[in-house]
């Protein structure tokens, strides 16, 4: 009998295999990485193919050579007042910032995000200086009007307009790619101070009221403030009998110094932004109140297209620009008259006081309309291609129109008047093509 026949060198052989196979076995796993292993502060796992994939919210990736990191930006928010002068500063983790950092490489910003609830309470801080109760006063304009004022205490912060200024200026600095610094614009609202002291005066029969809407821009940011602007200046103005009113004195240069924002303003037949875009919505409510208040209307203008002014009708609208334009009346009662405006998202409403009403009733009508059609006219363009067309022009409109005014004194008798014949532009629609 050969001995690798015999049973113990057969048992021996087996447990030596065993442990040389074993043995091979435990090397090659005490080789592998551990899975959830840290590498620079990222956490890892495995796959099958032994490159690391994200395990959590920051990436890293061994071919790339990428991480994705989310941090909070101070920002210094500086709120100021209609007089350009700082009303309060603060600096806060306003912004949650999101970057993807590569090797060699600028950091790359993928989202920003702002704190809603802190922007809330910054605003809900905000003290107006010397915002003390008291009673309303007068003072005298510029135009050597008076005005009832509350400057100095019947004024709050509308927080929910302020809130859109500082949305919007978040959104432009983000824009921008300025995290650093934000400028926002406090709106005030007139509060029960200013109503007190009409009524002390004398002034609470209504003549006339008028509001209008602009249904196509009621989020127009920067058409909302410079309706504000307007609003605000005419607001409380006082006009003694045979008194002239200016809205170009008033209101005064539609500038950045004033506060006023671009918006849309009426050009050659088109409407392009311009410093004050949209106050002609202001004249134009005031204009109807004021002829609801039987005011002398000395120096009225009509837009030069009806585009774009939806909230007036044609004939009863008042356009104004700085320099050349502007709406003036007189006060033709035998008692002084008092302004009142506010102004909201696309709206602004205008009401006229008196101690007393000395006529019936006022009626404001237009008559003798007409249309006038554009034509269109073609045009060579060799620089297009081929069946392309290009528009330079989309064509307006004109229209005549006449506006009446019937005053029915406290006795009944009726006066009419002509108030004015408009004429609206008309321009050709331009086609420009190949062939």
């Amino acid at each position: 009998m050969k001995f690798y026949k015999h049973p113990m060198f057969i048992a021996a052989l087996t447990v030596f295999l065993g442990i040389f196979f074993f043995s091979i076995i435990f090397i090659h796993v005490k080789s592998k990485p551990k899975v959830g292993t840290k590498t620079e502060g990222i956490n890892v796992t495995e796959d099958d193919s032994n490159n690391p994939i994200d395990n959590t919210s920051s990436d890293y990736s061994s071919s790339s050579k990428s991480k994705t990191t989310t941090e909070k930006q101070q920002v210094l928010v500086s709120f100021f007042g209609d007089d350009n002068q700082i009303i309060s500063s603060k600096d806060v983790p306003l912004y949650e910032i999101t970057k993807e950092e590569k090797a060699n490489q600028p950091a790359k910003i993928l989202s920003v995000s702002a704190n809603g609830e802190l922007a809330k309470t910054l605003i809900d801080e905000i003290e107006l200086p010397n915002n003390k109760p008291s009673s309303a006063k007068i003072i005298t304009t510029e135009s050597k009007l008076q005005k009832i004022v509350g400057a100095d205490m019947n004024l709050e912060v509308d927080k929910q307009k302020t809130l859109k200024e500082l949305e919007k200026s978040i959104y432009e600095n983000t824009g921008a790619n300025n995290y650093e610094k934000i400028d926002v614009k406090v709106i005030t609202k007139t509060n029960e101070g200013f109503t007190s002291k009409m009524n002390e005066l004398g002034y609470k029969t209504l003549l006339g009221k008028w509001r209008t809407t602009h249904p196509h821009h009621l989020d127009d940011a920067n058409r909302n403030v410079n309706l504000a602007i307007a609003s605000d200046k005419i607001n409380g103005i006082i006009i003694p009998p045979n008194g002239k009113f200016s809205f170009n004195k008033v209101v005064g240069e539609r500038s950045k110094k004033n506060g006023f924002k671009e918006a849309g303003v009426i050009s050659q037949g088109r409407v392009i932004p311009g410093l004050g875009g949209g106050i002609c919505q202001v004249s134009t409510t005031l204009y109807r109140a004021v002829l609801l208040s039987g005011a002398k209307i000395n120096e009225r203008h009509n837009h030069s297209i009806y585009d774009g002014i939806e909230y007036a009708e044609r004939g009863l609208d008042a356009a104004v620009a700085w320099g050349y334009k502007d709406f003036q009346f007189t006060n033709a009662l035998n008692e002084p008259i008092l302004i009142t405006s506010k102004s909201g998202d696309g709206w602004v409403e205008v009401s006229i006081y008196a101690e007393n009403k000395p006529f019936d009733s006022i009626e404001l009508f237009t008559r003798n309309e007409v249309a006038i059609p554009f034509k269109t006219e073609k045009r060579i363009n060799t620089k297009l291609k081929n069946g392309e067309v290009k528009i330079v022009h989309p064509g307006v409109t004109g229209y005549t129109v006449e506006a009446y005014r019937t005053i029915t004194s406290s006795d009944g008798k009726p006066k009419q008047e002509r108030l004015s014949k408009d004429k609206y532009l008309t321009f050709n629609r331009i086609e420009e093509r190949n062939n």
